[in-house]
């Protein structure tokens, strides 16, 4: 029995349809490849480049207040632990009062004798019995007396620590029990919406090259993978004897994040001393090499982008200075790009 063979008819069937196979292999692919892509882009822009000031310090809360005792003594009772919220006026602790009662007591004891001893001159001196000047020290000893009294009721009223305000103990620093001295902070209470604040040492060549409204990025242990925005608020006028440093206050934006007094800080303080030059951000190139590098661009029309090669300059903290290649203006990649390709769609989201 002779086999059946193809006939051409057949073989051009066959042919077609591995054609069509082919062309949506193609197809499926070539959509695979126009994949959009979310980016974040920026202009770029001209700015005063220089080497960023670094320093450390630790963030505060701006309206934190420093409770203490005005008196020493030994702490009797503590009525508040640490993060819980008070009211205006509630007692939070108190001194061991046998010692500060005791001496109320006596300066009393004091202004009443003190009376009894004027009012004695005084009868002496309207029978003649005794002279003018007695009766002017029997008085003056009377006024110590009851100026006496006022002093110690005042560090008997001191002997107890009441919240000045609505807030939050931010830290306890002493525990019932404890022997405290006069002024030695107690609380550490926070009041309010807080802002929150670094305080940083800066030395004498770095000093004079910053101003009030310089701009500034924070780094916080607590936060590794973030950075905080922050500015200068207050540069002291005279240095520190005790660091030998001129302390700047940057008031920090949280960015919704939660924040502690006591957190561990790091600041890069832009200076504007330094020459102006067209800048993007570091995260922007891609495929740098010395002072060539290439980045993408955002073709607005197409919402796809381009590769740009560009001649690079100094880096600045997170800054780049542009030589050449780009434009003040033009729109460039600066999230997202490490998975792009030239002519790839994009689109654009909000930072």
């Amino acid at each position: 029995m002779k086999k059946k063979l193809f006939t051409p008819a057949y073989l051009i069937l066959l042919l077609i349809l591995m054609i069509s196979c082919g062309k949506k292999q193609e197809t499926s692919t070539k959509q695979e490849t126009e994949e959009i892509i979310s980016v974040e882009v920026q202009p770029v822009l001209r700015k005063s480049l220089s080497e960023p000031i670094i320093a450390s310090g630790v963030l505060s809360s701006k309206s934190e207040m420093k409770l203490a005792f005005k008196t020493g003594g030994m702490i009797r009772r503590v009525y508040v632990s640490e993060g819980q919220s008070v009211k205006e006026g509630q007692l939070l602790a108190e001194l061991d009062l046998s010692e500060i009662d005791a001496q109320v007591k006596q300066a009393k004891l004091n202004l009443e004798k003190s009376e009894r001893d004027l009012e004695r001159a005084k009868k002496l001196y309207a029978d003649e019995a005794t002279t003018l000047t007695t009766v002017q020290d029997a008085t003056t000893g009377y006024d110590v007396a009851k100026q006496g009294v006022q002093v110690v009721e005042f560090n008997q009223k001191l002997a107890r620590i009441y919240a000045p305000a609505n807030g939050w103990i931010l830290r306890k620093a002493s525990e019932q029990g404890e022997l405290v001295t006069a002024f030695s902070p107690v609380f550490i209470l926070g009041t309010g919406e807080s802002a929150y604040t670094v305080n940083v040492g800066l030395a004498d060549k770095d000093v004079v090259k910053v101003k009030i409204g310089d701009i500034a990025k924070i780094y916080l242990d607590a936060y590794p993978n973030d950075s905080f925005q922050a500015r200068i608020t207050q540069l002291a006028q005279t240095v520190n004897p005790a660091t030998g440093t001129f302390e700047a206050e940057l008031q920090i934006h949280p960015n919704g994040k939660k924040l502690i007094s006591g957190f561990v800080a790091k600041a890069e303080i832009s200076s504007a001393k330094g020459p102006s030059s067209l800048a993007i951000p570091i995260e922007a190139l891609i495929e740098a090499d010395q002072n060539k590098a290439y980045i993408y661009t955002l073709n607005p029309d197409s919402q796809s982008v381009t590769k740009k090669a560009i001649k690079i300059g100094s880096i600045f903290g997170n800054d780049v200075a542009i030589i050449s290649g780009l434009e003040e203006g033009t729109q460039i990649v600066t999230k997202g790009a490490n998975f792009l390709s030239d002519k790839s769609k994009v689109k654009v989201i909000k930072n």
